[in-house]
């Protein structure tokens, strides 16, 4: 596992979109209120697509986790 270091604010990535069936966030960390930690190779079901997606990976339906959108 490589983890990667991203900035919140900038991110639309599969790891942190609603849609990306990781309901434990075993593939996120957090590291202070924007930037957090993220397996860009994990892969979990994307429940838009109905597709086993990567974590690096995006798309025009990304929407915050829940737990994320108040950032």
């Amino acid at each position: 596992m490589s983890w990667t270091t991203i900035n919140l604010r900038n991110a639309r990535l599969c790891a942190f979109c609603k849609y990306w069936w990781d309901p434990a966030c075993n593939y996120i960390l957090p590291r202070n209120e924007q930037i957090w930690m993220f397996e860009p190779a994990a892969k979990c079901r994307c429940m838009k697509k109905n597709m086993d997606t990567q974590a690096q990976s995006s798309c025009g339906m990304f929407r915050y986790k829940n737990n994320l959108s108040e950032l």
